[in-house]
C-alpha cells in the first residue's frame, strides 16, 4: 500500500491513541506515533487524551489535572469521586435514622399523652361501680348503666378495653389477686370477684384488675 494511501486511512480510522486524527494533509500518525501520547506528553494530534496508550481509567484529564495518570501513574480521580460519594450516602443515611428516631419520640410522646387522659377516667368508672351498688330504683339504674356504658364505648374507639376478669381464669399479666377463697364448685385459680376493674391500651396493660382468686385445699 502506498505512504499517501496509509495516511488517508488513519485519518479516516483514527490515530494511534484512538482518536479521530486531526492533522490535516501533514497527518504523520501511525503506529509508532511520534506525538508522545503513548509516553505520557501532550497528544498534538489534535485528540485530548493525554494518558498512557495502556490508559484505561475512562477520565477526561488535561494539563491541570494531578492525578498522576499523565506520569503513567493510576488515575485517582474516581477515588475522590467514590469519597465524596460514600461521605453523601453516610450524611444520608445518618439524617434517615434521625427523622425514624423523631417520629419514634413523637408517637411515644403522643401515646403517653393519651395513656394520661385515660388514666384520669379510671376512677370515675369506679365510682360508677360503687354507685350502681347503691341504687334501688331500676330506672335511675337503668340510666347510670347507659352511662357508664357510654364512657366504655368510648374510650374502646380509643383503644381501651376492660380487662375480663370474674369466671376467667387467674393471670398474674393481667390480674393482681389481692385475696383467695375456696369454693368447691369452681376450678382452682378462677376468679370469683372483682374488686377493681382493670384495663388495657392496645393490649398494653395500663392497669390490673385487683381480684380474688379460687384456691382449694390439696
Amino acid at each position: 500500500m502506498a505512504e499517501n494511501e496509509e495516511k488517508d486511512i488513519n485519518k479516516k480510522t483514527g490515530c494511534c491513541c484512538g482518536n479521530e486524527c486531526t492533522c490535516g494533509d501533514n497527518c504523520t500518525c501511525d503506529e509508532s506515533c511520534a506525538c508522545g501520547c503513548q509516553d505520557g506528553e501532550p497528544c498534538t494530534c489534535g485528540c485530548e487524551c493525554h494518558c498512557e496508550d495502556d490508559c484505561d481509567c475512562g477520565c477526561h484529564c488535561d494539563e491541570s489535572c494531578d492525578c498522576g495518570c499523565q506520569e503513567g501513574k493510576p488515575c485517582t480521580c474516581n477515588e475522590e469521586k467514590d469519597k465524596y460519594l460514600n461521605l453523601a450516602k453516610q450524611v444520608q443515611a445518618d439524617f434517615d435514622n434521625f427523622r425514624r428516631h423523631s417520629r419514634e419520640e413523637v408517637e411515644k410522646a403522643r401515646i403517653y399523652g393519651q395513656v394520661s387522659v385515660i388514666e384520669a377516667f379510671l376512677p370515675c368508672l369506679d365510682t360508677f361501680k360503687e354507685a350502681k351498688k347503691h341504687i334501688s330504683d331500676e330506672s335511675v339504674l337503668e340510666g347510670v348503666t347507659m352511662i357508664e356504658n357510654k364512657i366504655l364505648d368510648t374510650l374502646k374507639t380509643l383503644g381501651v378495653e376492660k380487662i375480663e376478669a370474674i369466671g376467667e381464669k387467674y393471670n398474674p399479666h393481667l390480674h393482681n389477686a389481692i385475696a383467695v377463697m375456696k369454693d368447691e364448685e369452681k376450678e382452682n385459680d378462677i376468679i370469683l370477684e372483682e374488686y377493681q376493674a382493670g384495663y388495657k391500651y392496645k393490649e398494653k396493660v395500663i392497669r390490673y384488675s385487683k381480684v380474688i382468686v379460687n384456691k382449694k385445699e390439696d
